[in-house]
């Protein structure tokens, strides 16, 4: 699996061990619920077009990155450009254009070992949440 930054093509590698945590808790139709005044039923309902959460969680024990991959997810996640996250299994090969999704926390990271870095290879937990975007947004 990895992340490709389409204005220049970098890529960073991640570890094969994450889990697309929310893929199957998005809900492509929006409908809303309402009573008329003679209690009649009011149904709306609409396809979203794009703004799937797309949340990447790793086990304890697998799927760690190294600090330095950690900085530069980190400073990708501030340059609001869009991304490509592209996976790499031999039973899975789809691709997503993807932002970083800030209101729910882009990258969190906790070291494994629970104490001071002391090198950029030092390994790190990592959770990241994408937002799915369409080449329109």
């Amino acid at each position: 699996m990895k992340i490709i930054r389409i204005t220049t093509s970098e890529a960073v590698q991640l570890s094969d061990g994450f889990l697309w945590s929310d893929e199957f808790e998005w809900n492509q139709i929006e409908q809303k619920q309402d009573r008329a005044v003679d209690g009649s039923l009011i149904i709306q309902e609409g396809r979203k077009k794009s703004g799937r959460p797309l949340t990447l969680t790793a086990d304890k024990n697998m799927a760690w990155l190294k600090r330095h991959i950690v900085s530069s997810l980190k400073d990708w996640s501030l340059l609001q450009e869009q991304f490509t996250l592209q996976f790499d299994y031999f039973h899975d090969k789809r691709s997503f254009n993807v932002i970083f999704n800030h209101q729910d926390k882009a990258i969190e990271a906790q070291p494994v070992l629970e104490h001071p870095t002391v090198s950029e290879d030092d390994l790190y937990n990592v959770t990241l949440r994408f937002l799915e975007i369409s080449d329109a947004d």
